[in-house]
């Protein structure tokens, strides 16, 4: 299965990405229209490489970068050489904040890692500067010189009240309750189904019929999960991975798991069984040049053999060349007094003369 990160990965990702902070900006990069790379250099750590995919997804990596498309110009202008001095979860949106400051200035970059993904450049008022996608919504716009305005939902699990979940469950227009978790809290559809197998309710049941007991079990059991100790694992089946988790869930305890070193790298492992190897420019222009030097190589080839004949054949001539000559001089003779038609007769049978030809009046001769 593939999936974006949701608002809890983050949670847990973000413990890890504290290192990053009071690291300066090294390059930036964005291979892919999706896919923006930060190089950061901090002293004492050395470089690390942030790779961000706006769709849905972002970890440290080790891989060699590419190539740098419009965007990612524009955010080396602007962020080259500076300082990320915080990052936040716009909790509970699956929204990040990188702060960056300079000598003279400070800026706000905000990653937007749902639907189809948005990265946001913004000064330190959060006046947008640009942005990778340019958007006009109901309740917000996403343009340069408008004030960045981030989706709120109505509930934050990570300060969820018994209040707020009774209010939740009440109103909601889902039929279970797994999905009424899912939507309304942002919790997707993996952690909704875990939070109800730790509750032991049935994951269909309609969210209006719950006890009040069944809520406060819920209120509890989500209150543990955002403070679990961050203990990656992903998950297999049939060999193959199908999940990953910053630890264990219940609901993957009949499955095999392997526990990782950290969050960072279980994504990372996990989304790059979905990468597609894609043709770059450089890709294509590379492969063009070989095909050339490829054909020019057959091409000289061919000519080397040429040359080797035409050799032989000169040699040949070069060293029968009286021989040929006399040849010639009595076939030119006869010809005054004779057709080509008669010498062509006379000469057949003779032993180096192979083929006359009357027609253009020429013979091949054989040395």
């Amino acid at each position: 299965m593939k999936r974006q990160l949701s608002s809890l990965d983050l949670h847990y990702l973000l413990k890890e990405l504290s290192v990053l902070k009071d690291s300066r900006v090294d390059k930036i990069y964005q291979p892919e229209k999706n896919i923006l790379i930060f190089s950061f250099y901090k002293s004492g750590v050395g470089k690390k490489l942030l790779k961000i995919d706006i769709t849905g997804s972002l970890s440290l990596v080790e891989e060699k970068t590419g190539e740098t498309l419009g965007f990612g110009m524009f955010l080396r202008k602007h962020l080259d050489n500076n300082y990320l001095y915080d990052i936040s979860q716009i909790e509970p949106e699956r929204i990040l904040k990188f702060s960056f400051k300079s000598k003279d200035s400070k800026k706000n970059l905000y990653m937007e890692l749902f639907g189809k993904g948005n990265a946001i450049l913004c000064d330190e008022n959060d006046i947008i500067l640009n942005s990778l996608e340019h958007h006009e919504f109901r309740d917000r716009t996403i343009k340069p010189k408008i004030k960045y305005k981030y989706p709120v939902m109505e509930y934050n699990m990570f300060k969820l009240s018994k209040k707020d979940l009774t209010e939740l469950l009440k109103n909601t227009k889902k039929d279970s309750l797994v999905i009424t978790l899912a939507t309304g809290l942002g919790l997707g559809g993996i952690y909704s189904e875990e939070i109800c197998s730790l509750s032991d309710i049935d994951k269909k049941k309609n969210p209006k019929s719950l006890e009040n007991k069944d809520i406060e079990t819920i209120i509890n059991i989500i209150s543990k999960i955002i403070k679990k100790k961050l203990e990656p694992v992903t998950y297999y089946q049939d060999n193959k991975i199908i999940d990953f988790s910053p630890f264990k869930l219940k609901i993957y305890e009949d499955n095999e798991l392997k526990p990782m070193k950290t969050f960072s790298e279980t994504i990372s492992i996990f989304y790059s069984q979905f990468i597609e190897v894609k043709e770059t420019a450089f890709d294509r222009k590379t492969k063009d040049l070989n095909r050339i030097i490829e054909e020019q190589k057959a091409t000289i080839e061919d000519l080397r053999k040429k040359e080797q004949e035409a050799r032989k054949k000169g040699e040949l001539i070069y060293n029968n060349f009286q021989l040929i000559e006399e040849i010639l001089i009595e076939i030119n003779k006869a010809a005054k007094k004779h057709s080509w038609k008669e010498i062509k007769a006379k000469l057949k049978g003779h032993k180096m003369i192979k083929e006359v030809n009357d027609k253009d009046k020429s013979v091949v001769v054989e040395v």
